[in-house]
């Protein structure tokens, strides 16, 4: 093979390789990837009950013993600290982790699960946190961080 046919070759790996993302192999544009840089947490008057910017909060979330909480609605901070509703594209979705599982719950109606709106359920009196991703066909193209949660 002719030194051109290589790096003829070796071009079309590359560009191949840089042109392909997600899990699936399939070619993804930019625009499908949501960008953020931090998480609003509002409560079901629609007050701002938590903001997490880079991974930094000094706000907690409070629940009550053995009660489901009333909705919180998640929304998200672009690049310019501004908040934004979340994503509505096909194959993304929001999904969580809880650090202790045996404090709180975190819940969604069983229609509404992936959507942008969750409940907590106060299982015992701690503390706790929960982080928050969204998660783009099977992978977490953002995290909020810990956000701590206290059950009384």
């Amino acid at each position: 093979m002719r030194l051109t046919n290589k790096v003829s070759l070796l071009f079309v790996l590359i560009f191949s390789f840089l042109t392909i993302s997600c899990e699936d192999d399939t070619v993804s544009s930019q625009e499908e990837h949501f960008e953020a840089i931090g998480t609003a947490i509002y409560d079901a008057t629609g007050a701002l009950s938590v903001s997490i910017l880079r991974g930094v909060t000094s706000d907690t979330l409070f629940v009550t013993n053995g009660e489901l909480s009333d909705h919180f609605d998640v929304k998200f901070y672009n690049e310019d600290e501004i908040i934004v509703d979340p994503p509505e594209s096909e194959g993304i979705k929001l999904a969580f982790a809880v650090a202790d599982e045996s404090i709180v719950e975190f819940w969604q109606h069983e229609d509404e699960q992936g959507e942008f709106e969750f409940h907590l359920r106060g299982l015992n009196s701690g503390v706790t946190s929960i982080e928050l991703f969204i998660e783009h066909e099977g992978h977490n193209d953002y995290r909020s961080g810990d956000i701590p949660v206290v059950v009384k």
